[in-house]
């Protein structure tokens, strides 16, 4: 076999493998859900989010409501450099994100099982805590 038809036959074997590749794996699929941070909040969406007695507190003092979270859940980035995430049968995530305004929230949120809890909400503008939540 000469080397041109050789040169042919390789590339149209290759093209068709991408092709069957791309139609058969590829095309049509929301792929987002393989990041961390993607499957992290997809399991703390579908969880049973409850609001322990420290975040109510929080929350009430700082002026965060319950659509706020809703809105950092939805929109915001998971920190990893904050999570507790390793060595604990408990982990908590730290999810970061901006609302309306220029407010930069952090919810702190604990996840077992099914149940997804909101520990705390921190505002990141402000430079000094004048809540006076235990």
């Amino acid at each position: 076999m000469k080397t041109p038809r050789r040169f042919f036959l390789f590339s149209f074997g290759a093209v068709l493998g991408c092709l069957l590749v791309y139609f058969t794996l590829i095309k049509g699929n929301n792929r987002t859900y393989w990041l961390p941070q993607n499957r992290i909040k997809e399991l703390i969406l579908k969880s049973n989010l409850i609001y322990s007695q420290h975040a109510g507190c929080v929350m009430n003092c700082r002026h965060i409501n319950k659509e706020d979270v809703s809105q950092i859940l939805k929109n915001g980035e998971v920190n990893f450099d904050e999570s507790n995430i390793h060595n604990t049968a408990c982990p908590s995530y730290a999810i970061e994100g901006e609302l309306t305004g220029n407010k930069k929230i952090r919810i702190i949120i604990t996840t077992v099982d099914s149940v997804a809890e909101v520990e705390s909400a921190i505002d990141l503008n402000l430079k000094k805590d004048s809540c006076d939540c235990r």
